[in-house]
């Protein structure tokens, strides 16, 4: 399930690559922890539009998940 999470995240514009994914279940449903990079350089509202697109995509894709929690991530070069 975490790799088809991953891929259905990533497919998301504006998604440049994941990290952390943790899927926990209660019961008969699923809560997704993810964490989302997204480019540095875009605005808050932005990456708060990319992190919604992706929840809604993850809900749509699996009707098994309840709730999916994301983190925003910049995409740092070193």
């Amino acid at each position: 399930m975490i790799g088809e999470i991953r891929e259905v995240s990533i497919n998301v514009p504006g998604v440049l690559d994941t990290e952390k994914c943790n899927v926990r279940k209660t019961g008969m449903i699923y809560h997704v922890d993810l964490h989302i990079i997204v480019n540095a350089e875009i605005s808050v509202k932005e990456g708060h539009d990319i992190a919604h697109n992706v929840k809604n995509e993850l809900l749509a894709h699996f009707p098994e998940i309840f709730d999916v929690l994301i983190h925003v991530e910049p995409n740092i070069e070193i």
